[in-house]
């Protein structure tokens, strides 16, 4: 144990393949499969420093409150203005390696090229290994899918088989040369081959393993991701199916404890906790990934929070009825800010709800309710091109499954939303996706598939001192400049265009 651990922690500071071409002390290198999943669960799977969710502040999910008079917090408003105002110096100007999500995302594929490249050289049960092998393709592939949606232009965008994407780096060994950057359409060709492998090799090797570990339904849920983006509808609804088939839950919100429902919120209710969400198909992750910014006791005073056009698209309701969305309580933890008389939604839950709270809880993941959301708008999509009425009754099938789940129905039935006009139920379906699937690392990937619509931003330390903004429509900041320090290592690379 002590030698695989000196192992992982060698990979961290030279690189898997630097060290294994260098280093000369065979006896740190892994030579079973037991050793080898502690190689991968320390440099394969995301785990809390996997910290990618300050995307958020690049949306229209986010907004600014300013520093409230208060000195202390005036550098903490400052701090975040790269990632606002999407500059072009972002990487330069946040310096932590939590934001540089192209070395993140690198160093985890580097863990699965390690661990796919091993495989043949260490002793254990061959379902074992395959069962590994397995996982290892499909967390490569999710981690190519963040990287060509951050660092590239979105699929649906001109044409991805000239688009420039990112590098794929396939093999663990050192290779001469740099390697430069693949179009979009192959990064894609490589997650879906991935994908398929690693799906296949998972349901022929099954293994009991928990919520944190890759399975087949989470390649497949993967995939089905994979092909809502590249708009490939009819592929996303074979995926949506398979695994909507095999776990077709959803958790009935109105179904959790009375204090979750308050709008002060509680500690006891959380979308990626086993013990109150039926939902989960994969989960990573924990409480560090989800403070609220700036963290610590600042979670009362926090000049960013969840943005006044994101919580006004939950229906409210005070009458005695109770028909009322209860995402706007259960997904949201609520801090004062500033006074206790001025209660804010924090950006990121930081007790509970969305985010983790301790070991046993996760902060990220895939869930049922995003299978039920990608299968219907691949149904409106459809609906729309071909105008058959069926797909329109499917589509508003799921939302309204969906939506049964999320409102107060305890004291009276839930009301069926029913659009007949095609692009109004596509604007009802973006809207219902994101009330459903806000700060889980969703939003910034829909806007640029959705066309990269023009954003605003209002920026403030003082309140009497207030800056607008703006990303235009189709604006190349859709696109994440490529860090200069990778730009640095490898001149092959091409920077995005600004």
């Amino acid at each position: 144990m002590k030698n695989i651990l000196y192992f992982i922690l060698l990979l961290g500071f030279v690189g898997c393949s630097d060290f294994l071409e260098e280093a000369s002390q065979d006896e740190v290198r892994p030579t079973t499969a037991d050793d080898l999943m502690q190689v991968m669960v320390g440099e394969g799977y995301p785990m809390d420093y996997f910290q990618y969710v300050y995307v958020d502040f690049l949306t229209d999910d986010v907004q600014c409150n300013g520093a409230g008079g208060q000195e202390t917090l005036e550098s903490s408003v400052e701090d975040m203005y790269p990632l606002f105002s999407w500059s072009d110096d972002m990487y330069e100007k946040l310096t932590h390696d939590k934001y540089n999500t192209w070395q993140i995302c690198y160093n985890k594929i580097m863990g699965c090229n390690t661990v796919i490249d091993y495989m043949d050289r260490v002793s254990g049960e061959e379902k074992t290994k395959n069962n590994m092998l397995g996982q290892a393709l499909v967390l490569r592939a999710y981690y190519y899918l963040l990287l060509v949606n951050y660092y590239a232009l979105p699929y649906n965008y001109g044409d991805p088989t000239k688009n420039l994407g990112v590098p794929l780096k396939l093999e663990m060994e050192v290779v001469d040369g740099f390697l430069p950057r693949k179009t979009v359409a192959e990064v894609y060709e490589q997650m879906i081959t991935d994908l398929e492998k690693g799906i296949k090799l998972l349901e022929e090797n099954k293994m009991e393993m928990s919520l944190y570990k890759i399975s087949a339904l989470a390649g497949k849920a993967i995939l089905c991701r994979v092909y809502l983006y590249m708009e490939d509808w009819d592929n996303a609804l074979k995926y949506a199916n398979m695994v909507l088939g095999e776990k077709p839950a959803l958790t009935s919100l109105a179904s959790a404890p009375e204090d979750a429902m308050q709008y002060q919120g509680s500690n006891t209710w959380c979308v990626y906790n086993e013990s109150t969400s039926n939902e989960i198909i994969w989960m990573y992750g924990g409480n560090r990934e989800y403070s609220c910014y700036p963290g610590g006791n600042g979670v009362a005073t926090s000049p960013y929070t969840a943005s006044d056009e994101l919580m006004d698209l939950y229906e409210f309701s005070t009458d005695s009825d109770n028909h009322w969305d209860l995402r706007r309580y259960m997904y949201f933890k609520y801090e004062a800010w500033m006074d206790w008389s001025i209660f804010r939604p924090t950006i990121f839950p930081a007790y509970g709800f969305k985010g983790g709270k301790n070991e046993k809880w996760a902060s990220h993941g895939i869930r049922t309710a995003e299978l039920y959301l990608n299968r219907a708008e691949a149904y409106v999509r459809k609906f729309m091109k071909t105008g058959e009425d069926n797909y329109r009754t499917l589509a508003l099938a799921d939302l309204n499954k969906l939506r049964e789940n999320r409102y107060d129905t305890r004291n009276v039935a839930y009301n069926k939303v029913d659009y007949t006009n095609a692009e109004e139920l596509l604007q009802f379906y973006k809207d219902e996706r994101r009330r459903e699937l806000c700060f889980e690392g969703h939003r910034w990937f829909d806007l640029r598939r959705y066309g990269m619509p023009e954003l605003t931003h209002v920026y403030f330390i003082k309140a009497d001192s207030k800056q607008q903004l703006v990303l235009g429509k189709e604006d190349p900041r859709y696109v994440l400049p490529i860090p200069q320090s990778a730009l640095d290592r490898n001149p092959y690379l091409e920077q995005n265009k600004r």
